[in-house]
């Protein structure tokens, strides 16, 4: 793993990289915030860096930057702990990045994100991004259509009860935490939360009164019903699925 995160590597291990045609580099936007009462508020950075380290395996000439946060996060703010940045600063950190690395000689950039709340700003930063560098690719990863539908589909072939992966704190992050880094989380803790369906009239009510507008517990969803294995199986379903839409959008 330290081979591939830039973070752990000395500048002569990076420049050997680079001239070894390791020129994509892999920037998830992550976050620093509550995640139920049964889970670490780090989970959102150790799923980032998991689901990066995987993805740069899988492409074969990636490294991996270190994981930003905190992200956006104001919706959690109600909950002590979360760290939330203003969209300026967070805008400005993200665009930062992708000097630092287009200066280092990277000729391929991947911002993706493993807090959903950092989605539509990292979408709007890679469209105007893309413009500015010539010679030099910018894409993001998965879209949360593209997100739900795996969470849908595994939910409906395990039987699972509809809502119980709502997306934040639910069965799937519970079960890839479980699955990933178990030290973390206390299933003694978990419990249900908001189980209906995430509609826009939802999502407004949670961007604009915050999570406790909707769940008093912080979860999105049903931590319950999480377990190791299925988190192995959430966290490849989802690896495969952001691997075909990056080679898609590499071409």
């Amino acid at each position: 793993m330290n081979k591939l995160l830039l973070e752990e590597m000395s500048w002569p291990e990076i420049k050997k990289a680079l001239d070894d045609g390791m020129t994509t580099v892999i920037i998830v936007a992550g976050s620093v915030e509550q995640h139920g009462p049964h889970m670490a508020e780090i989970t959102d950075t150790v799923l980032g860096y998991q689901s990066a380290v995987d993805l740069a395996k899988r492409l074969g000439n990636a490294l991996v930057a270190p994981v930003i946060r905190p992200g956006l996060s104001e919706h959690h703010m109600s909950m002590p702990g979360t760290i939330t940045l203003r969209p300026e600063v967070f805008t400005g950190i993200v665009e930062d990045y992708i000097s630092a690395y287009v200066r280092h000689g990277f000729k391929t950039i991947i911002l993706t994100f493993s807090h959903g709340g950092n989605l539509k700003t990292l979408t709007q930063i890679v469209e105007e991004q893309a413009k500015k560098y010539e010679g030099v690719k910018i894409i993001g990863g998965l879209s949360m259509p593209d997100l739900y539908s795996v969470l849908e589909k595994i939910e409906n072939e395990e039987n699972l009860p509809a809502g119980t992966c709502g997306g934040h704190a639910c069965t799937w992050e519970t079960s890839e935490m479980l699955f990933l880094a178990p030290h973390l989380v206390d299933m003694s803790k978990a419990e249900c939360g908001f189980v209906n369906k995430i509609n826009d009239e939802i999502l407004e009510k949670l961007f604009t009164g915050g999570i406790t507008a909707i769940s008093k517990n912080g979860i999105l969803g049903d931590a319950r019903h999480a377990d190791a294995e299925l988190g192995a199986r959430y966290f490849k379903a989802l690896q495969d699925k952001q691997e075909q839409v990056i080679r898609d959008k590499l071409g």
